[in-house]
């Protein structure tokens, strides 16, 4: 009993937790990152325009330390679409590790606000241009323009100088050493009226009725690009075979009843409407008066040369067309397909219904 009893004189090896597991600096291009040690985050801000793909930062850590990825491996911090990535990096020493959640980014500044007086200038942040429009007879040589804009940067001419508008004036945001530039121009008299968004896929979204097709309302826009970047849009599936169900040339979408529009020819001369399908051919809109009454049918081709891709058309609304507009239906593929040896089946989309006003 003695001898089974006795102790297992093996000890467990003792767990070394002394070991540093911060990252001290890390530098990239030159440039040093934030380090926020309350979430174990690092963020890097580079020049406009830098490539965020293959960088390799210089990282310091304590004596004895490792990181993955490797201080100066090359690592990428964006895809090639320009999404940014997260990156995680981890720093062993001893019994101890520490992740950390690194983001490198390029410096952006806006110009959020421009405003004369009571009147707001329309800022087109993908062009870097403002448009205001003031009243006949306004001094545009010494107006105030009051700016608002990301915080930290610094602008020129300053928020609330006196300004010349007789040209175009470039504003200037100088922001973590990279500058962007607003060109302004200030226009006398009254501003166009905008674009009506009939239908945009996301916060303007009727319900599409079915013409002879089977009608995806909110479908997910199977290319997000700069031509159109909302996330849905309106799908059917054009068949070759002559079916009342996506076979018909007249196969399509409408917009009546309880969505239908109401759209002046007074006021509004064209409509545009995004189109994409695998195919050439004519895209159709009719427009009618209610109890489809006054109709006019419109036609624009969809260009080989682009098949796959989005593309805006401009239907030009008849000038003698005096009856207003109540209900629209889109056809995307009107030709005649059962002949057509070039033609498949498959899915057209349609997008960014808009009307435009008259010059």
């Amino acid at each position: 009993m003695l001898t089974s009893s006795a102790c297992d004189d093996t000890e467990s090896p003792s767990l070394d937790f002394s070991g540093d597991v911060d990252i001290h600096s890390f530098i990239v291009n030159g440039v040093e990152g934030t380090i926020n040690e309350e979430n174990s985050s690092i963020s890097v801000i580079l020049p406009a325009g830098s490539d965020l793909t293959a960088l390799t930062p210089q990282i310091t850590l304590g004596d004895g330390a490792v990181i993955v990825p490797a201080s100066d491996e090359p690592v990428d911090f964006s895809d090639f679409n320009g999404n940014l990535l997260n990156v995680t990096y981890t720093v062993t020493n001893l019994n101890l590790y520490q992740k950390y959640n690194v983001l490198v980014d390029v410096a952006r500044a806006d110009i959020t606000s421009f405003k004369i007086g009571s009147v707001e200038g329309d800022i087109d942040q993908t062009n870097k241009t403002i448009v205001i429009y003031l009243p006949e007879g306004t001094d545009i040589t010494s107006l105030i323009p009051i700016v608002a804009c990301t915080e930290g940067a610094a602008l020129t001419p300053e928020s609330g100088a006196v300004v010349d508008f007789t040209s175009p004036v470039t504003f200037t945001l100088d922001y973590l050493g990279s500058l962007f530039k607003y060109e302004v121009t200030v226009i006398l008299g009254e501003a166009p009226k905008p674009a009506l968004v009939i239908y945009n896929g996301e916060d303007v979204s009727p319900i599409w009725a079915s013409i002879a097709s089977t009608i995806n309302n909110g479908y997910a826009n199977p290319k997000r690009d700069a031509v159109n970047s909302t996330s849905t849009c309106v799908a059917i599936m054009r068949n070759k075979e002559d079916t009342d169900d996506g076979g018909k040339p007249w196969s399509g979408g409408a917009l009546w009843g309880t969505y239908k529009v109401d759209i002046d020819p007074a006021e509004y001369s064209k409509i545009s409407l995004m189109v994409l399908k695998e195919a050439a051919g004519d895209v159709q809109i009719e427009i009618q008066s209610d109890g489809e009454q006054n109709k006019d049918w419109l036609k624009v081709f969809y260009s080989a040369e682009a098949i796959g891709e989005w593309q805006e058309l401009i239907f030009e609304i008849p000038e003698s067309r005096t009856a207003v507009i109540n209900n629209i239906l889109v056809a995307p593929h009107v030709n005649e397909t059962a002949d057509d040896q070039a033609f498949t089946s498959h899915m057209i989309y349609w997008d960014e219904l808009k009307a435009y006003p008259k010059e």
